[in-house]
């Protein structure tokens, strides 16, 4: 293609460039609608990039939400020695990348645009916090309570007395399990890009996002059936070695029954658990690798596979390291609840307010796991654009 198109940013010509370049310009946020750009058919005039409806056509292909160069594409996932990841290096660069985001300056349309993506990467995750439940001696009763909750779950499984209206139930929260995931999917590079991109329109983020969040909703479901399956197996193997003996029993507990439940709650605890650490690491360093370079969640994991493979001790410091941050700022948090006799607990019981009171939180552990990918190597996943 010729290099017949110019553009103007802020007064500021550039140019020239094919028409692909000024669409990744596009793309990229750097040019908007109300922006010129020129051409030799336009004669003397300048116009408005909105005006050439090619360049912001919404059934035009959709370019990676951050340029890449074609270093960044070249770069191999796999097979390349990187240096030791710090972890505390790592939170020393994401303080200081979240501080500047947010503090230097302060714009507060800025931190609620920001606040937004935060709030769709948690979107149906988020638990409310309710300081009535810090009151103690009440074991008793929900302990009580607990038990009949359980006692009738089992008399409903051994009944085989499912009605219509808990089907029905059921397949309403999955529906609804399933749109949470995709804009969650979708949320998580929106607010990736954030990082790299502070000043991104909300719109551009998430047209940007499509391809990606789509690959990584795809991900998420394979793993929540698979995972849902290994439950399922050992629920039912508890059902007939545990449960079907405790209720034949009059619900009185044997001592034989206690080997088997120990097992069987053993082996839904492993399952979980591999399964919150798959889902945590393909966030925190899957999304990154598929932001910077396209593929999709399986190549991503092979990167992540390399630095396992050259540091497991690193990862297991970054994970020990992050909870220890997490539980620091959970105390702050407290303390400032505490201190404020309880009104500073307001901003976090609300939808989205409280994604945006949270922002520095976030904000820093989305920093955290690209500031160590970055410490690891820099080539894959830079710390900042």
């Amino acid at each position: 293609m010729d290099r017949i198109w110019y553009y103007a940013v802020d007064g500021e010509r550039h140019g020239p460039v094919t028409f692909e370049e000024l669409q990744a310009q596009v793309a990229a946020g750097r040019v908007k609608p109300l922006d010129l750009v020129w051409q030799p058919e336009f004669g003397p005039d300048w116009r408005n990039a909105g005006q050439v409806r090619e360049l912001f056509a919404p059934d035009r292909a959709v370019a990676p939400p951050l340029p890449r160069t074609d270093a960044a594409i070249n770069v191999p996932l796999t097979g390349v020695a990187g240096d030791r990841p710090s972890c505390l290096a790592a939170v020393s660069d994401a303080f200081a990348g979240m501080t500047a985001i947010l503090l230097r300056p302060f714009d507060m349309t800025r931190w609620f645009s920001i606040g937004f993506c935060a709030w769709l990467a948690m979107f149906g995750t988020q638990m409310s916090f309710n300081p009535a439940e810090l009151k103690l001696g009440r074991e008793e009763a929900e302990l009580r309570a607990f038990k009949t909750a359980v006692d009738n779950i089992l008399e409903r499984l051994a009944s085989h007395s499912w009605g219509v209206a808990e089907a029905l139930a059921i397949a309403v929260t999955l529906l609804f399990a399933l749109l949470f995931c995709k804009l969650r999917s979708r949320g998580d590079f929106m607010f990736l890009h954030r990082w790299y991109s502070p000043d991104a329109t909300i719109r551009h983020c998430w047209t940007a996002s499509r391809a990606a969040g789509q690959e990584l909703f795809v991900w998420r479901v394979y793993l929540y059936v698979i995972v849902t399956l290994l439950l399922t197996l050992d629920g039912v193997a508890a059902y007939g070695y545990v449960v079907k003996p405790y209720l034949a029993a009059g619900k009185v507990w044997d001592v034989s029954l206690r080997m088997p439940a120990a097992g069987f709650a053993t082996a839904a605890t492993l399952i979980l658990t591999v399964a919150a650490l798959v889902s945590h690491l393909t966030k925190a360093f899957v999304a990154p690798v598929m932001y910077w370079h396209g593929v999709n969640v399986a190549r991503g994991w092979l990167a992540v596979f390399g630095l396992c493979n050259q540091y497991p001790f690193a990862v297991i410091g970054y994970l020990v390291c992050g909870m220890v941050c997490a539980m620091a700022a959970g105390l702050a948090l407290l303390a400032v609840g505490i201190l404020t006799c309880c009104i500073g607990f307001i901003p976090f019981m609300l939808p989205y307010f409280g994604a945006v009171a949270m922002l520095p939180y976030s904000l820093f552990f989305r920093g955290y796991t690209v500031c160590f990918l970055s410490r690891w190597r820099q080539d894959l996943v830079p710390a900042s654009a």
